[in-house]
C-alpha cells in the first residue's frame, strides 16, 4: 500500500535525522514530503521507530493512505494543538 509522509521538523539536527531514515525507506517527492510502499503493520513499526528522533511537543509528521479503497487511514504522530484556540482563516 503507498503512503504520503509530510513533516514539520523544528529542529535541523532532528530533521536530518528524520530525512536519513525515512529517505531509505521511500521516494522523496519534496523536501519534507515523501512516497513510501509499505503494509499497514510497517507503516506502524515506521512511526514508532521516527518518535524516537523527534520532539513530540514541537514536531509533527503526518501519514495518509494514497490508494482509494485502502482500510488504512490518516495519522499524526506529535505536537498536540489546543482546540479551544481561535483561529483565523
Amino acid at each position: 500500500m503507498k503512503f504520503l509522509i509530510t513533516y514539520d521538523i523544528k529542529s535541523p539536527k532532528r530533521w536530518k535525522k528524520v530525512f536519513g531514515y525515512i529517505k531509505k525507506k521511500g521516494l522523496n517527492i519534496q523536501l519534507s514530503c515523501f512516497e513510501v510502499e509499505m503494509s499497514d503493520y510497517m507503516i506502524g513499526k515506521l512511526l514508532e521507530e521516527l518518535s524516537k528522533f523527534i520532539d513530540l511537543k514541537e514536531d509533527v509528521i503526518y501519514t495518509y493512505p494514497l490508494e482509494p479503497n485502502s482500510s488504512a487511514f490518516s495519522v499524526k504522530l506529535g505536537k498536540a494543538e489546543d482546540l479551544n484556540k481561535d483561529y483565523v482563516l
